[in-house]
């Protein structure tokens, strides 16, 4: 692990100078009071992002030595602190010379194998098969169809520009952890439609694959599309889009839509409607779910055991601690 060599940007003490590569994953260039022209540059070091400013430079200077977007660098920044913060300046960049680094060195990647999470959504589609006595082809085949149809953009995509599971692989991290929960909350509450539950939160987020453009350090950013529609819209509409014609229980798939629709609880918080059937909001509850405990699980590996936020992180009603057990 390349934090294990060197020491973590977020562990830099103010004060102190720190060496090491990093990957750039933005870069912007402004220009100051005094008229000279400065750059901003986004930095990944495999466990957080933070920015840097390079003073008395501009974004063609550093294109002449190869620094651009996606570029592993060898970098000196000094760790300072302003208006309270830590603030990391450049002191000198240039292209790594450690060749066996590459992007996935840098970014933060989910906990779980891809292609684990991967079959394993697909098996647990497929072992809710529904086909109501032979008379419709089960809903779980379509969520198996629209999967594989979409399993590049699935298993890399981010799941938010900011907030959860903003990382490469965030989507298919966050829809494995729901399609889990949601498979066992039927233990539960056995009145539930298994097959809708774990269809709904295999397909939940399928529309961010169209919402957001992730690149290869898993940076997001919304597309037109995006912005003009949002991912609960484009995700019903790839539902009735790809049922349209065939034999599904129509039931299932208005319920289906219904729940992608409902699935952010309220309209204040985007949702198209509020849940209107026990599925639909069990989903958004195990949504919600979900999106807070990975802050906590973000919490938890900066902080370190009796580690306390100095803020409210953003979406939650507290500061968080990390029990010191």
């Amino acid at each position: 692990m390349i934090n294990d060599r060197f020491t973590k940007l977020a562990d830099a003490e103010i004060g102190t100078s720190l060496s090491r590569p990093v990957l750039i994953s933005g870069i912007s260039e402004s220009v100051a009071k005094n008229g000279k022209t400065f750059v901003r540059m986004t930095m990944k070091d495999g466990a957080t992002e933070q920015t840097a400013t390079m003073f008395d430079t501009s974004v063609a200077s550093l294109e002449l030595k190869g620094i651009t977007k996606e570029t592993i660098a060898d970098v000196i920044l000094n760790v300072n602190e302003y208006q309270g913060s830590k603030n990391f300046i450049v002191n000198d960049i240039t292209i790594t010379s450690d060749h066996s680094l590459s992007i996935n060195d840098f970014i933060k990647v989910p906990p779980v194998d891809i292609d684990l999470m991967y079959n394993e959504i697909i098996s647990i589609l497929r072992n809710s098969s529904d086909d109501c006595n032979g008379k419709y082809t089960p809903l779980s085949e379509l969520a198996v169809k629209i999967i594989e149809s979409k399993k590049d953009a699935y298993t890399s995509s981010s799941a938010a520009v900011t907030m959860h599971h903003n990382l490469k692989g965030g989507l298919i991290y966050h829809s494995y952890r729901m399609v889990k929960a949601a498979e066992n909350i039927c233990e539960v509450y056995n009145n539930l439609d298994r097959e809708l539950m774990v269809c709904g939160a295999a397909l939940h987020d399928i529309g961010k694959i169209w919402e957001y453009e992730t690149d290869p350090t898993g940076n997001a950013e919304f597309t037109v599309s995006g912005v003009l529609f949002g991912h609960l819209y484009m995700g019903a509409s790839l539902i009735k889009k790809s049922a349209d014609g065939q034999n599904y229980n129509p039931e299932k798939i208005k319920m289906l839509t219904h729940m992608i629709l409902a699935h952010h609880g309220e309209q204040e918080y985007g949702a198209v409607v509020s849940p209107a059937i026990a599925e639909a909001f069990a989903l958004y509850m195990i949504d919600n779910l979900d999106a807070k405990m990975y802050v906590f699980d973000e919490q938890r590996d900066l902080l370190g055991p009796g580690g306390l936020t100095e803020k409210r992180p953003f979406g939650m009603e507290n500061r968080i601690y990390v029990p010191d057990l």
